[in-house]
């Protein structure tokens, strides 16, 4: 092969991933997630999904996360995303042998079809979130 087809393939290659995340022109975006009393949620993981492309974050114990989508903390292109949250349980740790776990958010936002969660990028760089704790009288009732 001659050298500048080598040259043109090598250079569609590597700008292949930039196509599927709107050309590297992703913005950065960090956060929180707290409760309505201004308690962080101390885990889980955060999704931002259009539906046909998905980032998502880890929720440090101090509630703050960092968008990533093909790398750590790379942001989103522009585009409206549902977010949802899954993983924020605590395991049941007055009985080690309980390998149960307690929900730390309601169900509502844990799932991209109920979650009433949205944001639109570009817009703030700072999308903090309040999540409501699971209403748990109504397990206890049963």
């Amino acid at each position: 092969m001659n050298r500048r087809v080598i040259i043109l393939l090598l250079s569609a290659v590597c700008c292949l991933p930039s196509l599927f995340i709107g050309c590297g022109n992703n913005i950065k975006l960090k956060g929180r997630v707290t409760f309505p009393d201004g308690e962080p949620c101390p885990t889980g993981i955060i999704y931002f999904t259009d539906g046909t492309f998905q980032a998502r974050a880890n929720i440090r114990s101090d509630g703050y996360y960092d968008v990533g989508s093909l790398s750590n903390n790379d942001g989103l292109p522009a585009g409206t995303y549902k977010v949802f949250i899954i993983g924020a349980v605590l395991e049941n740790a007055a009985d080690p042998t309980d390998e149960s776990m307690t929900a730390l958010i309601d169900a509502k936002f844990t799932n991209e079809r109920d979650t009433p969660l949205e944001i639109t990028v570009p817009g703030k760089n700072v999308y903090n979130i309040t999540v409501e704790k699971p209403d748990l009288t109504s397990k206890k009732k049963k």
